[in-house]
């Protein structure tokens, strides 16, 4: 799979600056947007751009990039078609243990769990409701719950 290192080191590197994985949030398949939330409680969103988060905390992919000749590696993390980008995220998933990283299927919103649970969304106003009951997700990245 091309890319296939790239994705393995920008997965070690994320997990060595934020701890542990603990779910994807696959918000919108329109742009793949998507959320990968850490142990340190930190939420990257891999459309970072669109969501105006500050990717220059993120030191690890700087040099993945410069290996993409500039392509920002997270960029290639996308679901929902059968493709590279989704087999970029499927490697970078299987790297940090997820037991079902297909995302190829991804119907959003929803929540994709190391032990390959799913939890399942709905969008209710500008929120994401899960189905098991845990907090909100709101739908504009950086938007806190009141």
């Amino acid at each position: 799979m091309p890319y296939e290192r790239q994705m393995t080191e920008l997965a070690r590197g994320a997990t060595a600056a934020h701890g542990s994985l603990n779910e994807v949030i696959f918000v919108d398949k329109r742009n793949y947007d998507s959320r990968l939330v850490f142990s340190d409680g930190t939420v990257l969103p891999v459309k970072h751009r669109l969501a105006g988060y500050d990717i220059r905390r993120e030191t690890y992919a700087f040099p993945i990039a410069g290996e993409l000749g500039g392509t920002d590696p997270f960029s290639l993390l996308t679901f929902g078609y059968s493709g590279t980008g989704p087999d970029c995220y499927e490697t970078f998933l299987s790297s940090l243990g997820f037991k079902e990283p297909n995302v190829v299927d991804i119907d959003p919103p929803l929540k994709l769990r190391p032990d390959g649970s799913r939890v399942s969304g709905t969008v209710s106003g500008d929120w994401i409701e899960w189905e098991d009951g845990s907090d909100k997700t709101p739908l504009e990245y950086g938007k806190s719950i009141q």
